[in-house]
């Protein structure tokens, strides 16, 4: 099952969500993110899991135009993306009133603290608040580069690895603004 969609200008290929591949075996998953990879598209899902493949350059992917257009979507209006991802994940915090959590796994030089570095940036975009609030989002989005200088060596593999695990936990009032963390 392949078809193509145009988008950013993009031609994607492959499948958006693998639950929909004819056979789900390790080699299916494989090409699928494969063929996805080479076509520059790094997001893909299975079911509620956002798969995301570093793609070791910069992609156009994270701007203004990408915000507006996950913002407030469902779910599967628009292909997989750490922005999709970050809105579901406000809006349960909001509907429900319930903590949210987000696990990012991989090995060194998977881009988890580019994603969490992501997740972090849409949901300070999109929630809004005065001053005092602003602050805290400044102060919350800063707090990474700082633990990064303490913690992050050289390797083989990335110029820049994390040698250590990060818990970051982000407080919300009852209007979804951020007021600690």
């Amino acid at each position: 099952m392949v078809y193509h969609w145009q988008s950013h200008s993009v031609k994607l290929c492959g499948v958006d969500d693998m639950v929909l591949l004819p056979r789900l075996t390790e080699d299916a998953i494989v090409d699928n993110l494969k063929k996805r990879f080479l076509d520059d598209y790094i997001f893909t899902s299975i079911g509620p899991v956002l798969i995301s493949v570093n793609p070791f350059k910069q992609m156009k992917y994270f701007g203004d135009k990408e915000i507006e257009q996950y913002q407030g979507a469902a779910l599967y209006e628009n292909p997989p993306h750490v922005f999709g991802l970050s809105d579901q994940m406000f809006r349960n915090l909001l509907i429900d009133a319930e903590s949210q959590c987000v696990i990012i796994s991989g090995e060194s030089g998977a881009g988890k603290t580019v994603a969490a570095r992501y997740i972090m940036s849409y949901i300070a975009r999109i929630s809004g608040g005065s001053d005092k609030v602003q602050h805290v989002k400044d102060i919350v989005l800063n707090s990474n580069p700082l633990l990064e200088a303490f913690g992050n060596a050289k390797t083989i593999r990335n110029n820049n690895s994390s040698r250590f695990g990060k818990y970051v936990e982000i407080i919300f009032n009852a209007a979804g603004q951020p007021v600690g963390g």
